[in-house]
C-alpha cells in the first residue's frame, strides 16, 4: 500500500536533480575531522597565516 501511495506522488511530481555539496554530509565530516586538523579546503598558505 505504502508502494502504492510513493507510486501516486512521484508519477504527478516534478522531480528536481540539483548537483550541491550537502550540508549534512559536510557537517558529519568536519566532526569526524574532529577538533585541530586542518579542513579539506585549506592550503599551506592559509595555515600559514
Amino acid at each position: 500500500m505504502t508502494l502504492a501511495a510513493i507510486d501516486r506522488l512521484v508519477h504527478h511530481a516534478t522531480i528536481v536533480e540539483m548537483n550541491v555539496e550537502s550540508y549534512r554530509r559536510r557537517t558529519a565530516l568536519e566532526r569526524k575531522r574532529g577538533p585541530g586538523r586542518p579542513s579539506s579546503h585549506a592550503t599551506p598558505k592559509t595555515l600559514a597565516d
